[in-house]
């Protein structure tokens, strides 16, 4: 019983943890974009939006709408019936692999970027 105690304080600590990244990155972008734009945007705390709305900040509309595709491209769907479970994706799993990868390291970088380009625009004004 002590054990489950522990895992379910374990898991809280993490959904908080989750929780306050996200916060933290809706609001970068939601200042990003006052920055840029002159008003802020709801975009910012839409979960698949908020990967658009980086994309066209770092780079422009054309980069955010490629994030949004690999989303959906990447995406998987599970469903499980009589014990038999089936995997379904748009793109072979080999690929998806990589594209999902690429994905990734391409949304870290540009939220990198995002920051430094960010802080130059603010000493710029």
């Amino acid at each position: 019983m002590e054990v489950l105690g522990a895992l379910a304080g374990f898991l809280v600590v993490i959904l908080l943890i989750i929780l306050a990244i996200y916060i933290a990155i809706a609001v970068f972008l939601n200042k990003f974009n006052k920055l840029v734009y002159g008003k802020g945007t709801a975009k910012s705390w839409i979960p698949i939006a908020n990967v658009y709305l980086l994309g066209k900040l770092t780079v422009n509309k054309f980069v955010g709408w490629i994030l949004v595709a690999c989303i959906i491209l990447t995406g998987r769907l599970t469903i499980t019936v009589n014990g038999i479970k089936t995997v379904y994706t748009l793109l072979p799993e080999s690929i998806n692999s990589i594209v999902s990868s690429l994905y990734n390291i391409t949304v870290i970088v540009l939220f990198i970027y995002a920051i430094v380009k960010y802080n130059k625009l603010k000493k710029n004004k």
